[in-house]
């Protein structure tokens, strides 16, 4: 009998200590604010890797934020599916979700979206739901020039059409992709970068970019956070959902709020 509640203690400590390591940081989703010089004063709300199979942040947390911080752009930056098309039902009620917040609201594609074998599927849940997705395109706006570049990782990238434009008056350029090691391949300038792809690693362990190559900027160790480049300065996101293994480590989910304003 004592060996089987020792059991029974064991089991259910060794449970209670995988749900507060690896599962409640998917859940307990982080606020990130990140201040930028700009312009103008704006607010944008950056939400990326939602591999929405493996998201489990309620939908009414990340709608009462929204509702709550009243940002001018919703920035989606990628990886909205993990693996197949039987994710798109839970896909859109998340960007029904987006949709009633009543914000204008960009989105680029992630190299997981590429698994779709009918990618218009994907494309055509963006356009019922007034979710303007950017491949390789820019939208200019009486204040600003909004660049949306399609994935890196799967060769998709066309930075001379994304950039296709004048900016004679210098009005601040934000750039939206998934994966920041398209920066390798930049010559030009912006005002605002944001991109996602490396979860913050997922796993917080050390030297894991070494072992797992995703890309020369995570070797060098740039993976999460807000840097300064030579082109101009840059935000990786930790991403809100959680790619192939649905667990995290000693990295919370993020939604990532973008405020500008004063030179």
């Amino acid at each position: 009998m004592d060996i089987l509640w020792t059991s029974f203690i064991i089991g259910i400590s060794l449970f209670l200590l995988w749900q507060v390591l690896f599962i409640l940081p998917t859940k307990w989703f982080k606020v990130e604010r990140i201040q930028w010089s700009s312009h103008e004063k704006k607010k944008i709300i950056q939400i990326s890797d939602l591999h929405i199979r493996n998201m489990r942040v309620p939908l009414s947390k990340i709608q009462q934020l929204i509702k709550r911080e009243r940002p001018d752009f919703i920035f989606l930056t990628g990886d909205f599916i993990d693996r197949n098309e039987q994710e798109l039902p839970k896909l859109r009620e998340f960007l029904q979700m987006i949709k009633e917040t009543n914000v204008e609201s960009y989105a680029v594609l992630g190299n997981h979206d590429r698994h779709l074998t009918n990618l218009e599927l994907l494309e055509n849940l963006f356009q019922a739901h007034d979710i303007r997705l950017l491949k390789n395109e820019f939208v200019e706006k009486e204040d600003c020039i909004i660049v949306g570049i399609d994935d890196y990782g799967r060769g998709h990238h066309d930075l001379e059409k994304s950039f296709a434009f004048t900016n004679p008056s210098g009005k601040d350029v934000l750039v939206l992709t998934h994966d920041p090691n398209i920066l390798n391949e930049f010559e030009q300038n912006f005002s605002v970068f944001v991109a996602g792809h490396l979860h913050g690693k997922q796993v917080n362990i050390p030297y894991f970019f070494h072992f797992v190559d995703m890309g020369e900027l995570p070797k060098k160790g740039i993976y999460k956070g807000k840097y300064e480049t030579e082109r101009g300065p840059i935000y990786i996101s930790k991403g809100i959902g959680q790619s192939h293994l649905n667990f995290r480590f000693l990295v919370r989910s993020e939604i990532t709020i973008h405020e500008l304003g004063g030179s």
